[in-house]
């Protein structure tokens, strides 16, 4: 066991010193982003004292620091607390007061490698063509110093220097084309998400436009119903009592109907539905049923079934069902004393709806006229499917409304 513990220590202390200095590099980075002046101020600082330490040791052919090797160097050292603001303007200036220290016999070594940051720093933060004049003025900065100090700049000293510049710009380049990138990524992102939004907010849209068109069927059929069945209760209920109570309990009948079509919808909308609970949503099944109602209502329908219903999908059914709701109740609210049929017809592929009716149909002064919401609505549905959708009055009198709704590709060779 003891062996264990001396073996886990060295490993712990050496991961904690790994988070240590992760934990602290991560914070200066955020400072650093926030207020850019503190490292570069830092840095002009350090590289002051650096040359001032350095100097108290100068080499045999050095003169000693002395009032004006101290405030060449603070001249030289002040440019780099704008480094990242004036990146070129720095390099300039900080190479001034390096030259009068060589030309003077200062030791310039520290000072002189500030040059390589502020070369670093304009490949960094500047564009290519500031780099390229960056790296122009460094050419004939090295020529200039190997001109008037040929004994400390000889060639290999110049070969290491122009190698080190080299370097420093294309440090600085990589981490320009680094930053840039990381830019055009975050800029992805930002247009990522604001599509993703985009097409959130779309599909919020398309779903309440759903429940809308699903509410409004349902409303403008119940109501419909409700409204002849009262006025039909209002108009006997003194002469034939049983025709008015009857009238008062289909009155009943559609409003819980509609009030429980009304919950379905609405709680799909939030989501409340459990098993326990859940009504499906009507399909072509519950056809009957609705003409039952309406028949009861004072609209005798017939329904005639063609062909085999096999492979209709729930979302199509249902969309044929509300065509068929809106058509018959258009009738019950425009056709008068009227009988409607209803033709239902499985082809391969598709299904066809056919409503006509006998009734008077709409008044005249509407038939040019464009048409109304249920008949917007009902288009709107079809075009889902890709179908189409005719409606007009017949010649020998009444309506007729025709859809196709196809669900398939069928190959007609």
């Amino acid at each position: 066991m003891p062996g264990r513990v001396a073996g886990l220590t060295p490993r712990n202390a050496w991961g904690s010193s790994v988070d240590t200095v992760t934990t602290t590099w991560a914070r200066l980075r955020e400072v650093d982003a926030v207020r850019p002046w503190v490292l570069d101020n830092f840095l002009a600082v350090l590289l002051f004292l650096g040359a001032a330490l350095s100097a108290a040791s100068p080499g045999p052919d050095a003169r000693l620091p002395d009032a004006t090797f101290y405030l060449l160097v603070a001249v030289g050292a002040a440019p780099y607390a704008l480094r990242r603001r004036a990146p070129l303007p720095v390099l300039v200036l900080a190479t001034v007061p390096v030259l009068a220290l060589i030309a003077l016999g200062y030791d310039s070594a520290v000072i002189g490698s500030g040059l390589f940051l502020a070369a670093y720093t304009v490949a960094a933060w500047s564009g290519i063509r500031v780099t390229a004049l960056a790296a122009g003025y460094v050419v004939v900065l090295l020529a200039l110093v190997a001109a008037l100090a040929p004994r400390s700049m000889q060639f290999g000293e110049l070969a290491t220097n122009a190698a080190l510049f080299a370097g420093a710009f294309a440090l600085g380049r990589s981490a320009n084309d680094r930053r840039q990138n990381l830019v055009m990524l975050q800029e992805r992102a930002a247009l990522a998400e604001d599509a993703r939004v985009e097409r959130a907010q779309l599909a919020v849209a398309d779903e309440r436009l759903r429940i809308a068109q699903e509410l409004h069927d349902v409303l403008a059929h119940s109501l419909g119903v409700i409204a002849l069945q009262a006025g039909v209760g209002a108009h006997v209920i003194d002469v034939d009592p049983v025709e008015a109570k009857a009238s008062l309990v289909a009155v009943a009948q559609t409003s819980r109907s509609a009030l429980t079509e009304v919950r379905r919808i609405l709680g799909a909308l939030r989501g409340q539905d459990n098993p326990a609970t859940y009504h499906p949503p009507p399909g072509l099944e519950a056809v009957g049923d609705l003409a039952a109602q309406l028949t009861a209502a004072g609209l005798p329908v017939d329904i005639h079934i063609e062909g085999e219903r096999d492979g209709v999908p729930a979302a199509l059914a249902l969309t044929a069902y509300r065509l068929v709701q809106e058509s018959l109740t258009n009738v019950l609210k425009h056709a008068g004393p009227a009988r409607a049929e209803v033709t239902i017809r499985y082809e391969p592929g598709a299904v066809v709806l056919e409503v006509v009716d006998n009734g008077q149909g709409p008044p005249a002064a509407t038939l040019g006229a464009a048409p109304g919401h249920g008949q917007l609505g009902m288009r709107e549905r079809i075009a889902v499917w890709g179908g189409s959708l005719t409606a007009g009055p017949r010649p020998c009198g009444g309506y007729r409304v025709t859809a196709r709704l196809p669900y398939a590709d069928q190959d007609e060779r």
